[in-house]
């Protein structure tokens, strides 16, 4: 009595061990980028990105581990295999860093301006007149931008490159740089929230010049199929209003 009561006790825990196992989540590790308000914000793992990932992946049951690195790590993060998924790709990138794997549908742009301050009275109306001016910009741009503008910062004796894009707009009202280029959406998160700060004047006007144009970005997956899931998720988000909903929250 007592072995068929013991045995019965083992099945009983066996079903629960692979019942549970069964139903966990399948969990992908995923590299965003670590200071790009609004679209990742890194203490709530939350942002314009990592919604719309999350919108698409937890309904198929994955589970998603959030990574924030700079955007030079990201990629090493990738290749090294300590991510399943990376986000901010396109092919200037993929192809740049020769990384393998399978690329999604488009799934945001950023719309990027070069800012100075109106009081300079700067006119900038193409890639080339950036040359006469100290220029920061975001970690990796010249690679992320494509061929004109690598071209044109290789030969810029006052070109530099952050990861962190609140320094840069501290820099620009700082006037340590005297034009600074990177998502209108970002600078516009940063400059609210520094002027909370009341230690930099962030009241001066400032001139916006869209000479960029929208930068898409997408994620690259380790998995095809994973890819292909992302991809029919994503216009299904996009066909229910869900998409637009996610940028509205942030915008």
């Amino acid at each position: 009595m007592r072995i068929r009561t013991l045995t019965k006790a083992c099945l009983v825990l066996q079903f629960l061990l692979f019942g549970n196992v069964a139903s966990a989540a399948e969990k992908i590790t995923v590299a965003f980028g670590e200071v790009l308000a609004p679209w990742v914000l890194v203490d709530t793992n939350e942002g314009i990105i990592v919604d719309l990932l999350k919108a698409a992946m937890t309904p198929l049951g994955y589970e998603i581990e959030h990574l924030y690195l700079p955007y030079a790590r990201r990629t090493k993060a990738y290749q090294t295999g300590d991510v399943d998924v990376v986000s901010d790709m396109n092919l200037n990138t993929i192809k740049q860093y020769g990384l393998n794997g399978f690329f999604s549908d488009i799934a945001y742009s950023y719309e990027n301006f070069a800012f100075s301050l109106h009081k300079n009275q700067y006119q900038l109306t193409q890639l080339s007149d950036l040359e006469s001016y100290s220029l920061l910009s975001w970690q990796d741009a010249a690679v992320h931008l494509g061929h004109d503008y690598a071209e044109m910062v290789s030969k810029h004796p006052q070109y530099g490159e952050t990861f962190d894009q609140e320094n840069q707009v501290k820099m620009l009202f700082l006037e340590r740089y005297e034009v600074i280029q990177m998502d209108a959406h970002i600078f516009d998160y940063y400059r609210v929230k520094l002027a909370k700060y009341d230690v930099i004047d962030m009241s001066q006007k400032v001139d916006r010049f869209d000479i960029f144009g929208a930068s898409p970005n997408g994620f690259l997956f380790k998995s095809k199929k994973m890819r292909d899931e992302f991809n029919r998720q994503l216009r299904w988000l996009k066909s229910t209003g869900q998409y637009q909903k996610i940028f509205e929250r942030y915008m």
